[in-house]
């Protein structure tokens, strides 16, 4: 076997567990930050206190963090994974969006 081979095979694996990483980190916060402003703002619709709307926002984005954090880690289709965690978050960062200009 060849040492461009042998390099390559090598360094494949490496940027795979890179990847996966770097979506359960930056994809999980992406993901959470849509689950903070998109509880926070519904809350608040429903005539919620705003501090407690926003307590009640930061808990459920730390608990989805830590779930989509593990399942990141634990799912077989990386693809999968950045698509859910990325478009995921920017769906319900723009529905926050649009509950809060209503409110406005």
């Amino acid at each position: 076997m060849s040492t461009t081979t042998a390099s390559s095979f090598i360094t494949a694996p490496r940027l795979r567990v890179a990847s996966r990483v770097a979506a359960a980190v930056l994809g999980g916060y992406a993901f959470a930050w849509g689950v903070v402003a998109l509880t926070t703002a519904v809350l608040f619709a429903l005539e919620l206190d705003f501090h407690d709307a926003e307590f009640a926002g930061a808990v459920a984005g730390l608990l989805a963090y830590l779930a989509v954090f593990l399942w990141a880690i634990a799912a077989r289709r990386l693809a999968v994974v950045w698509s859910v965690l990325l478009a995921g978050g920017a769906l319900m960062t723009g529905a926050a969006s649009l509950v809060q200009s209503a409110l406005v």
